[in-house]
């Protein structure tokens, strides 16, 4: 594989890495602002969990920990894997051990797990919640209080954007396809630069 063909192939990696990296660590950030850094959570509010508990919800905890974790571990891998290729890169070098090709591929199988449980965790936890406060705008309609899916939810003291959680999911969800995509481009990487070691090694003899 030509020299210019394998830094083009390298570079067009790093950037797909650095495009996951910024979509799970946005994921990451706007959790973290709307839970009140996992303090509060707003997934899978039920009718009864709302008018028990004014201040702030309390409730179904472990889903929103769930969720900032498993962003948090996916925004540390696509860090590690983006930083490797940054070296590669600039140093025009490539992972050439079975074990360090290993851990790779399980830095991305790591990532697009979790980016993906954080986008259904999300996606589906804001979904119900959001299902509840309109079914009780609906059914008990006050001129106090109004609410919207992608707005901001003015009961309690921190005011959850419904807006960036759902944004949240996509960031997750766009940053599971990229890392794949990324994936992809590793495997091919890895295999051409086989085929290359390969053709070495016969012209040698």
């Amino acid at each position: 594989m030509p020299s210019a063909a394998k830094q083009v192939l390298s570079l067009a990696h790093f950037v797909i890495l650095l495009l996951s990296l910024g979509a799970a660590s946005t994921s990451l950030g706007l959790i973290q602002a709307n839970t009140n850094n996992g303090m509060l959570c707003f997934f899978f509010l039920t009718y009864s969990q709302v008018i028990a508990d004014d201040a702030g919800p309390t409730f179904n905890m472990p889903t929103c920990k769930l969720s900032i974790a498993s962003a948090a571990i996916a925004t540390t891998c696509l860090a590690l894997l983006t930083a490797i290729e940054l070296i590669s890169v600039l140093y025009q070098t490539n992972i050439k051990t079975l074990v360090a090709k290993i851990l790779q591929i399980g830095f991305f199988a790591v990532s697009i797990l979790f980016l993906f449980i954080t986008t259904v965790v999300v996606a589906a936890g804001w979904s119900q919640t959001c299902a509840t406060f309109k079914n009780m705008t609906t059914t008990q309609p006050s001129t106090d209080f109004s609410f919207q899916c992608t707005g901001k939810l003015q009961a309690y003291i921190i005011e959850p954007n419904g807006a960036e959680f759902i944004a949240a999911a996509v960031c997750a969800g766009v940053g599971a396809v990229l890392t794949f995509g990324a994936l992809g481009f590793f495997i091919v990487k890895q295999m051409r630069s086989d085929d290359d070691e390969y053709g070495t090694l016969i012209s040698k003899n």
